[in-house]
């Protein structure tokens, strides 16, 4: 029960509100998920064992009828172990989906919304957070390029939201959204384009609305150099930059209603996609060196895009080495547990051994234990680790990063990553078993 009620708890608990941004009541929730199957843990043990014990009578004999009865009645004192599988399970299953769906989001927004041929922008521009607009001269060069490249102006500013940053971007909507597209969220997209390229308002990102509480409907402000900006939120968009939220808006109409902002960098698409882009977009850096020198930072789209997936990978990568350091404690905790289990029954087995069962059959009893205990670990913690991506992906990176993705399960992973463990927590019972008969059975019975 006690379980159960933990378990119970964890979607009200969920949907509290973070404290000063640190989502408390969602790490509170994942604490009391792993207590609730860990008290779980004698119950399924208890329930398989008496289930179980019968028909593996009849389908695999006495040895794991007698495991299914021990099982049985040991299910307190095994369960720390089970409990200790069953949250190394959880944590590996949970954190395969969680990266799974965190990298199918990103890659499905950076194909989409980063996209490009060619990115540039004047040197150290970055660095000095776009200040420095493109001069008028250079601009003009690339409007006058030809009609097998179009090109996709923008301007970024750095400001603050009460006190969280954004980037206000300013963009050519009308040529972006021809070879591009927003990661939409809840929004009719053809509404929300059409309006968005007459600028009748602004699009948000996923983050700033989390973050300040603004969404579809309300008014966003803001001083933009000399200009005071008051528009309309009309949609929020996925966005993954990593330096706070994100505003959109059009280029042309910012141009017209307010003052001409500039360009702070420029994206170019070839008209042609069916061309050699890498080819054309080779050509072309020759054609702008040769033109500006240095003067100008570019980046290949497909570079770009390769790098922001590259930089994710190796983010996640030593979540991997956890995960299995995990799977080998809890491994570990197994063979501790059967370890202990055949010291505590030494006179037991050599009993069984001196009234007929072989070497044989009395292994087998102590692997079915092992069997029994990893297919509880491994079923619970599968359960659990469902739950447990649950509150990854909706609440714990929403309330510390502002940010969801799509939930995505790895079955491939999944499938392939059970069996191993299946195998590697079997493989901990080896020393148990070895431990059976180190002692003559006559001796130990005699004394």
């Amino acid at each position: 029960m006690g379980g159960l009620v933990c378990i119970a708890v964890l979607l009200p608990l969920s949907r509290l509100p973070g404290v000063v941004g640190v989502p408390l009541p969602g790490y509170f929730a994942v604490l009391l998920l792993f207590i609730g199957f860990a008290l779980l843990a004698p119950w399924f043990l208890i329930r398989l064992g008496s289930c179980l014990s019968p028909a593996l009578l009849r389908a695999a004999g006495i040895p794991a009828y007698l495991a299914g009865r021990y099982i049985r009645d040991s299910g307190n004192r095994t369960a720390v172990s089970v409990g200790a599988l069953i949250t190394a399970v959880a944590l590996f299953a949970a954190l395969v989906i969680m990266i799974f769906s965190f990298r199918k989001t990103v890659e499905i927004w950076t194909y989409q919304t980063v996209s490009g041929d060619l990115f540039l922008t004047p040197k150290l521009n970055e660095v000095n957070q776009f200040r420095h607009p493109i001069a008028p001269e250079t601009a003009a060069w690339f409007q006058a390029l030809g009609p097998e490249v179009e090109i996709v102006p923008n301007r970024r500013y750095f400001l603050r939201y009460d006190n969280f940053p954004y980037e206000f971007e300013i963009l050519d909507l009308n040529v972006f959204l021809r070879y591009a597209d927003f990661f939409w969220m809840r929004e009719n997209p053809e509404t929300a384009r059409r309006r968005l390229k007459s600028g009748q308002g602004v699009g948000i990102s996923e983050v700033f609305s989390n973050r300040t509480g603004l969404t579809v409907g309300d008014t966003f402000r803001a001083r933009v150099e000399n200009a005071v900006v008051e528009l309309p939120i009309l949609a929020v968009v996925r966005d993954y930059r990593t330096r706070g939220g994100v505003v959109f808006y059009s280029l042309e109409q910012f141009a017209s209603r307010y003052h001409d902002p500039g360009w702070s960098g420029i994206r170019l698409f070839f008209r042609d996609r069916g061309q050699d882009l890498d080819r054309a977009v080779a050509q072309l850096r020759i054609q702008i060196i040769e033109r500006w020198g240095d003067a100008l930072e570019m980046v290949g789209g497909r570079d770009l895009r390769a790098g922001i997936l590259r930089v994710f990978d190796e983010t996640f990568a030593i979540t991997t080495v956890l995960l299995l350091i995990a799977l080998v404690i809890a491994a570990m905790g197994i063979a501790t547990t059967l370890t202990v289990m055949v010291l505590e029954r030494t006179r037991q087995l050599n009993t069984l051994f001196a009234i007929g069962a072989s070497f044989g059959q009395v292994r087998k009893m102590i692997l079915w234990e092992a069997a029994f205990l990893v297919l509880v670990g491994e079923a619970a913690g599968i359960a659990c680790g469902f739950l447990l991506s649950y509150l990854l992906v909706y609440v714990i990176n929403l309330q510390s990063f502002g940010w969801t993705f799509l939930y995505r399960v790895d079955w491939k992973s999944l499938s392939m990553s059970l069996p191993l463990i299946v195998f590697t927590a079997l493989a901990a019972a080896i020393p148990a078993i070895r431990m059976v008969f180190r002692q003559p059975p006559a001796d130990l019975l005699r004394e």
